[in-house]
């Protein structure tokens, strides 16, 4: 069910969005409706083709075309081409179903036609603002105009899509828009570029320019899925390495995840970019992946462990490192796995390094994976209670953990209290 919160915000976008439409409908350009008609179905065609990036959020190269529209057709054709592209797709899921308007939840669909419209609509009065005049080529006297109402373009439509992510699953705005859309922000500069491309060359060239530039389009849509593709292998490689410790080791059942989450956690209060902390989120995924070398009456002894045992045990972090040190991609995430155990003091393990010697990234390892263990139950302890292990982690500071670290704990912890847990 969906919260007030998220009820209201939908219908204040709604209301806005379908009037935007409503006045587009009744205002359209006529003289420009086989024009509109035409760069709608392309529209259709290219919003049929979804990239998904999670299973909550997927992007098109449509927003080349949709941008082609503002640019040629202007307000409030270029709307009607953007909500015939959203109302037309016929696009297949992530789980391999057919999705069409018919078969979709309503509000979603009425979401989407609006927050697309009122993207369109704004990023239109920005470039007449700017200067810029629709059906006149782009460059070079409305270059800048254009690129700009590209932005705001973008910038509105993935914000509108963030914040109603942000309640629903109540979390930062700002941290659901980093972590879902800024990184993609690149890519759709680029189809800014296709789309700005396209529209000068329909008006110089007619509609042979759009049979030209779309297999560009399609190859910029080829491209984009090769790459999220790749970066999907790696999280299953990934995945598949910590399902094997965790086959392994029963103690550590759904360790790594809880110990990636609230790394991440810790990053943001550091400032990471988006893909910093992607990597310190693969460290931590792999800061245990050494002790698939450990023979399993050590790993899962019940009791105590001897000297040898635990100087045995000891060695996973350079077992750890020693796995991933060839991997190119995994260049740094191979250090900071090394250096998790390492104490501030020099009193850590396996190298005995102190200090800023330690990367900030092992330190952020360092306390999630502390801080976990602690809330976990073991076999020769019970879990300690989230303020219990709170306490053990802040009164470490100085010896164990550095101040730097200890304050980014801190914010970290205060901000997401309900989610420093192990049962993630």
């Amino acid at each position: 069910m969906l919260n007030k919160r998220v009820k209201i915000f939908i219908l204040i976008v709604v209301t806005i969005g379908l009037s935007t439409i409503l006045y587009s409908v009744l205002n359209i350009n006529s003289e420009k409706l086989l024009e509109t008609i035409v760069l709608g179905i392309l529209a259709a065609l290219t919003e049929s083709l979804p990239i998904y990036i999670n299973k909550n959020v997927a992007v098109s190269v449509g927003y080349a075309v949709d941008l082609m529209a503002l640019l040629i057709l202007g307000f409030p054709n270029a709307t009607i081409v953007a909500i015939l592209g959203m109302i037309l797709q016929i696009a297949i899921d992530e789980n391999k179903k057919i999705k069409t308007i018919f078969n979709r939840p309503y509000y979603k669909t009425l979401f989407n036609i609006s927050q697309i419209s009122i993207s369109v609509f704004l990023a239109s009065l920005v470039y007449k603002y700017l200067g810029g005049v629709p059906g006149q080529n782009v460059y070079p006297k409305y270059l800048l105009a254009a690129i700009v109402a590209s932005i705001v373009y973008n910038l509105l439509n993935t914000s509108l899509v963030a914040a109603l992510l942000s309640l629903l699953i109540k979390k930062p705005f700002l941290s659901v828009w980093t972590s879902d859309f800024s990184w993609t922000l690149i890519n759709f500069l680029f189809l800014a570029f296709i789309g700005i491309l396209m529209a000068s060359a329909f008006m110089t060239y007619g509609y042979i320019a759009l049979v030209v530039f779309f297999i560009p389009l399609l190859m910029v849509r080829y491209m984009f899925k090769l790459y999220m593709d790749l970066k999907q292998s790696y999280y299953d490689t990934i995945n598949a390495l910590t399902k094997a410790l965790e086959a392994k080791d029963r103690y550590t059942l759904g360790h790594s995840k809880s110990v990636e989450k609230l790394a991440v956690y810790l990053c943001r209060e550091a400032g990471f970019s988006e893909a910093h902390t992607e990597m310190v989120r693969i460290a931590a995924l792999l800061h245990d992946v050494g002790k698939i070398g450990i023979v399993e009456n050590i790993l899962n002894k019940p009791g105590k462990l001897s000297k040898e045992e635990y100087d045995y045990i000891k060695q996973h972090p350079v077992s750890g490192y020693e796995i991933l040190k060839d991997v190119p991609f995994l260049k740094n995430v191979r250090y900071w796995v090394r250096y998790h155990h390492e104490w501030y003091n020099g009193n850590g393990y396996p190298d005995g390094i102190s200090g800023k010697q330690i990367p900030l990234e092992a330190e952020i390892l360092s306390v999630a994976d502390v801080f976990d263990a602690l809330v976990s139950d073991r076999p020769y302890r019970n879990a300690y209670t989230r303020e219990e292990a709170y306490k053990i982690i802040v009164d470490s500071e100085g010896t164990q953990f550095s101040p730097r670290v200890i304050r980014l704990f801190k914010r970290a912890y205060e901000k997401n209290k309900e989610d420093f847990k192990h049962d993630f």
